[in-house]
């Protein structure tokens, strides 16, 4: 027994529909699975900038801690060379100073020894030599204060730089050592974030890959959708063409056989009326359903 067209319509419209209602739900699926996929994309890329950025921070923090390393090395030799040479020259001024301490004392015994012979001495000629003498040795002291006096000046004036060298010298020393402990801390930053670069890039290339898929298959959907969504707009005017014949039909069969000739084409008019009314209708229906579609699109 075959089925009748309508019938068939109605049931491929019913499928159609159900079909339908799996797609919508399949979409919403999809679009949850790409809202989330962009979500873990996105926390990945973040994780991964800020990784980048510690990264790029340990390796700037390396590099400049090797340069004031350099640097600091380099002053501290400059330092040292100039501790050196004020050392040595305090040290020869030092054993200056002494000598000429010495050769005070000596002259200040002469002057005592010269003092005693002037009390024992008799004759003029005498005295004046003796006098002399003293003289010479009172210039010769006198020197030798002023000798001492230079020489404790330039000793004191040394030591104060080489006090200042000497803190210099500690405080680059202290910054070494603290360099010394930062590198490592550095060193372990620049390993841990690099190996954290190279697992996040993964992970960021997997999810871009899953939200593509995720995408892709959304856009399937939505094709398919469309095609049924026409299908289905095909089967109601296919609905609405049937109805629209089966209702002219039974108009046309209610009409009774006429008795007389005028009856008749009174009759038939009035059926042709109807019809081009029925028609006219569908039409403006049809018109209504095109501009709205359009107005949507």
């Amino acid at each position: 027994m075959s089925i009748p067209d309508h019938s068939k319509n109605l049931i491929e419209y019913k499928i159609s529909l159900c079909i339908m209602v799996s797609l919508s739900n399949l979409v919403k699926s999809y679009k949850n699975k790409k809202i989330e996929a962009s979500k873990s994309r996105r926390q990945s890329e973040n994780r991964l900038h800020s990784t980048l950025s510690l990264k790029r921070k340990s390796s700037s923090g390396l590099s400049s801690l090797e340069k004031k390393k350099d640097a600091a090395f380099s002053k501290k030799e400059e330092i040292s060379l100039l501790l050196n040479q004020h050392t040595a020259q305090r040290d020869s001024i030092q054993r200056l100073k002494t000598a000429a301490e010495s050769r005070l004392k000596l002259a200040e015994e002469e002057k005592e020894r010269i003092a005693q012979e002037m009390e024992f001495s008799g004759s003029p000629d005498e005295k004046e030599h003796i006098s002399e003498n003293t003289k010479s040795i009172d210039q010769k002291i006198e020197d030798l204060h002023s000798e001492i006096k230079q020489r404790n000046a330039m000793e004191e004036k040394l030591a104060k730089q080489i006090e200042d060298l000497t803190k210099s010298k500690s405080k680059i020393d202290l910054q070494m050592r603290t360099q010394a402990q930062t590198k490592p801390l550095l060193l372990d930053q620049f390993k841990s974030s690099t190996r954290a670069e190279v697992m996040l890039r993964s992970q960021v290339k997997s999810k871009m890959k899953r939200e593509e898929k995720a995408k892709r298959n959304l856009i399937k959907l939505n094709k398919k959708i469309a095609i049924l969504q026409a299908k289905k707009r095909k089967a109601k005017r296919t609905k609405r063409k049937t109805k629209l014949k089966s209702k002219l039909k039974r108009i046309t069969k209610t009409i009774k056989k006429p008795k007389t000739m005028k009856s008749s084409k009174a009759r038939t008019r009035k059926v042709k009326k109807h019809k081009s009314r029925i028609i006219h209708k569908a039409k403006i229906r049809k018109t209504k359903r095109k501009a709205k579609s359009k107005s949507r699109r």
